[in-house]
């Protein structure tokens, strides 16, 4: 009896372990948000900062159902096509229906209606990343916003009052997207500080990494950004 005990507890899988160690973390960086004081390695990351800015899916939030909406109308399309449909998804507030008929892409009216039935689906199923209310609420300077966004997404951000930015920089409504150097000196001007004492972070290392060290700003991805934030907070 004690063995099939003790072999139970050694296979517990590798992930049980990683969500307690996480858990009991941010469990850390809670009491210390209670008693109104931000963990001492958020203050040292954050030491030369003025402001961060965070990209948003993917880093701040998630989607926990993907549906894939708009692949059944670009798979028809030409590669020129494809291209010119992902543009002015990104960089414009045009619905797809509009944009269906400015690049004359063809999609019937029924693909039109699923695709927007499966972006509402996606939106619906957008959740905080783990660990990021209890981030925010401890950030020691203010953040804003820069994501490659579809103006269809933009309720996500809505959801959540947790996320209160000083500014937003939304593909969908400054009409470039990272990582065209343009967006990054929008970041900038919105956030009133000198490049160099702004930190980017995000989940791709091209647009949020690599694209802001060439704007002059600071920056790092987010899991690397969250690790540092929640390290050792329970002996601060």
């Amino acid at each position: 009896m004690f063995y099939s005990r003790l072999k139970w507890r050694s296979f517990q899988p590798y992930e049980h372990y990683q969500a307690q160690a996480i858990a009991s973390r941010i469990d850390g960086v809670q009491v210390l948000m209670e008693k109104g004081r931000s963990p001492k390695s958020m203050n040292n990351l954050l030491q030369n900062i003025d402001i961060v800015c965070f990209d948003l899916f993917g880093t701040l939030i998630e989607i926990t159902d993907r549906q894939r909406p708009l692949a059944r109308i670009l798979r028809k399309l030409p590669r020129g096509k494809v291209e010119a449909f992902r543009h002015l998804a990104m960089t414009s507030d045009m619905s797809i229906a509009a944009i269906n008929e400015q690049i004359m892409a063809g999609a019937s009216v029924a693909e039109l209606i699923a695709a927007q039935t499966a972006i509402s689906h996606e939106v619906a199923s957008v959740r905080l990343r783990p660990g990021i209310a209890e981030m925010l609420a401890g950030l020691p300077v203010p953040y804003g916003i820069c994501s490659n966004l579809s103006v269809d997404y933009v309720p996500a951000l809505q959801n959540f009052p947790e996320i209160t930015p000083a500014f937003q920089v939304l593909s969908c409504f400054v009409g470039s997207q990272k990582p065209d150097p343009q967006i990054y000196d929008m970041v900038v001007h919105a956030s009133n500080a000198p490049a160099e004492r702004i930190l980017f972070t995000g989940d791709t290392f091209g647009a949020d990494v690599e694209g802001p060290q060439q704007a002059g700003m600071q920056a790092m991805l987010i899991d690397d950004f969250m690790a540092q934030v929640f390290a050792r907070c329970h002996e601060h």
